[in-house]
C-alpha cells in the first residue's frame, strides 16, 4: 500500500480534455459585415427556436458604425434558422455552431424605409467573398431554387389532378440531384427528406406518417420537419376517427383534464410516440385558442398544466407562444419609453390616469392624416374619459418633428415618436399603417386591435365611456339666494 488518496486519481489527460471540450463548446458564433447604406442603424440577429409557429426572438444586436462594420455573437449547439433584420428589413439563413460569417449587405432604399418592405419584395441581400459549396446555406438554397423550379411546374398536375406520372417524374428529377433519405444525424439530408416530404403529402397523404415520423427522432431546429408536421398534425385531435368528439368535450370544455386527454390519445396509432402526441396536442390547442367550440379558459389551464409538467422542455417555447396568446408576455404589455418632437422620452403612463387610444402612423400616410381629422372630431367628445395618442414610426426623425410642426397645433393630444423601437413593432405585428390600440393608463396593452376611426370606433367609445346625460335646469325649482 503506498497510502495514497483515491480522490486524486482522475487522470490529469481526462480534466484537460473536459476543460477544452467545456471551452470549445462555449465560443459563439460569430457574425461580421458591412451594411454601407444603413450606417449608424442598429442590426438585429433574430433565432427562431419555435419553428411550429415560426417566431423569432432577438438574439443579438449592434449599432453598425460609421463605415457600415458590425459583429454579431450568438452562442449555440444546433443548426438555427436565423435572420437578420435592419429596421424591419430581413435576410433568412442559417447558422452552424463554431461557424463564422462574414456578409456584405444592401438593400433597395426605397422598400427599406416602408414599416413592411417584405410585402413588396423587400429583403437584405447578403453576399460573402468566396462561394463555399460545401456551406451549409449554399446547398440549401441550391436545392432551394431547384426544387422551386420543377415544383411550380408540376405542382398542379400533382395536387388537382392527382397525376402519379407528375409526381414520379418530379421524384426522379430530384433523386438524381440530391439525396432524399432518412437521416436525422445530417442536417441539410433531413432538410432535403421532409421538403420532398411535403410534396408526397399533396400526393398521398396515407404514406405520410410511416415514412416521416414513425421515428424516434423530432428535429425541432430543421423548419422542413417543422412545416411537414404542421401540416400533416394540423387540427388532428379534431379530425382523427380514434379519438371522439365526446372525449374533447369531457376533457377540454367540462373539465380540464390533460392526464386524460394524452393517454386516451394515445390509442391513435400516429400518436403512440408520447412525445409527438404531447406536440401535437399543444398545437392543436394553440390552435383552438379562437375556436368557439372550445372553452379558451380551460384550454389556458391545460397548456399551464403542460407547462409544469412535461417531460420534454423542447416544447416549451410552443407553450410560451401559445400563452402569450392570451396572456401576452411583458415586453407586449409594458410599451416602451417614445420621444417627443424636443427629443425627450415620454412613457405613455406619465400622460394622466385614462385608458389610452393609440393611432400609429407614418408622415406620408395619407390615410393616417384622414383618420386624424376624425379622430379629432372623436377627442372633442371623449377626451375626459380617453387619452388619445399619436405613434409615428417615421425612420427619419426630422421628417417626423416637420411633421409635429405640421399637425401639432391643429389636434389636442400628443404626436411621439417610436425611437426606433423595432423590436416593440415586431412583437406586436405592425406591418399596415395606419394601426391601433387600447392600452391602460399603466401603458399595458388591453385590446390591441380596436376599432378604427372610420370603422365602428365611435360607436366602441360610446359603449365603453357612456356619457352622462345632464339633466335640463327646471327654473321652478331654481335655487335663488337671497
Amino acid at each position: 500500500m503506498t497510502g495514497q488518496s483515491n480522490t486524486y486519481k482522475i487522470p490529469l489527460l481526462l480534466v484537460l480534455i473536459c476543460i477544452g471540450m467545456r471551452i470549445f463548446a462555449q465560443q459563439p458564433v460569430v457574425i461580421t459585415g458591412e451594411a454601407p447604406f444603413a450606417c449608424n442603424e442598429e442590426i438585429r440577429l433574430l433565432v427562431f427556436d419555435d419553428l411550429l409557429n415560426n417566431i423569432p426572438t432577438v438574439a443579438a444586436h449592434d449599432k453598425i458604425d460609421k463605415n457600415g462594420r458590425f459583429k454579431l455573437s450568438y452562442a449555440t449547439t444546433d443548426i438555427k434558422l436565423v435572420q437578420l433584420a435592419i429596421r424591419t428589413t430581413k435576410a433568412e439563413f442559417f447558422i452552424v455552431p463554431f461557424h463564422s460569417y462574414h456578409f456584405h449587405i444592401s438593400a433597395d432604399t426605397v422598400l427599406f424605409n416602408l414599416i413592411n418592405p417584405e410585402t413588396y419584395g423587400g429583403f437584405l441581400q447578403i453576399t460573402t467573398d468566396k462561394t463555399d459549396t460545401a456551406d451549409l446555406n449554399y446547398k440549401i438554397n441550391r436545392f432551394s431554387r431547384y426544387f422551386s423550379g420543377i415544383t411550380d411546374r408540376y405542382a398542379f398536375r400533382i395536387t388537382y389532378d392527382h397525376d402519379p406520372k407528375a409526381f414520379d417524374t418530379v421524384s426522379t428529377m430530384l433523386s438524381e440531384r440530391f439525396p432524399i433519405r432518412y437521416n436525422p444525424e445530417n442536417f441539410y439530408e433531413s432538410y432535403i427528406y421532409y421538403t420532398y416530404g411535403l410534396l408526397e403529402i399533396l400526393h398521398d397523404r396515407r404514406a405520410v406518417f410511416s415514412k416521416y415520423f414513425d421515428h424516434d427522432r423530432v428535429l425541432y431546429n430543421n423548419p422542413a420537419y417543422m412545416a411537414l408536421f404542421n401540416q400533416f398534425y394540423d387540427n388532428y385531435l379534431y379530425t382523427s376517427r380514434h379519438i371522439s368528439k365526446d372525449l374533447l368535450a369531457r376533457t377540454i370544455n367540462e373539465q380540464p383534464d390533460y392526464l386524460t386527454l394524452f393517454n386516451e390519445s394515445g390509442r391513435d396509432p400516429q400518436l403512440v410516440n408520447e412525445r409527438i402526441r404531447e406536440l401535437v396536442i399543444i398545437h392543436n390547442l394553440d390552435q383552438w385558442l379562437d375556436n368557439e367550440e372550445f372553452d379558451r379558459g380551460n384550454i389556458v389551464k391545460l397548456l399551464q398544466y403542460i407547462q409544469v409538467s412535461t417531460h420534454f422542455p423542447e416544447h416549451q417555447p410552443f407553450i410560451v407562444h401559445a400563452l402569450e396568446r392570451v396572456l401576452p408576455p411583458a415586453q407586449k404589455k409594458d410599451l416602451p419609453a417614445f420621444t417627443n418632437e424636443k427629443g425627450k422620452h415620454v412613457r405613455l403612463n406619465q400622460l394622466g390616469d385614462k385608458p389610452i387610444y393609440v393611432q400609429i402612423l407614418q408622415s406620408d400616410c395619407i390615410d393616417c392624416i384622414r383618420e386624424m381629422v376624425l379622430l379629432n372630431e372623436f377627442y372633442q367628445t371623449f377626451q375626459d374619459n380617453v387619452q388619445f395618442v399619436s405613434l409615428c414610426v417615421d425612420y427619419d426623425k426630422k421628417q417626423y418633428e416637420k411633421f409635429c410642426k405640421t399637425y401639432g397645433d391643429k389636434i389636442g393630444w400628443p404626436i411621439l415618436h417610436f425611437n426606433d423601437n423595432y423590436d416593440w413593432l415586431m412583437l406586436n405585428e405592425v406591418e399596415t399603417l395606419p394601426e391601433y390600440l387600447m392600452t391602460s393608463p399603466q401603458g399595458k396593452i388591453t385590446n390591441r386591435y380596436p376599432p378604427s376611426p372610420e370603422n365602428g370606433l365611435l360607436q366602441y367609445l360610446y359603449n365603453t365611456f357612456p356619457k352622462e346625460e345632464k339633466e335640463s335646469e327646471n327654473p321652478l325649482f331654481r335655487n335663488n339666494k337671497q
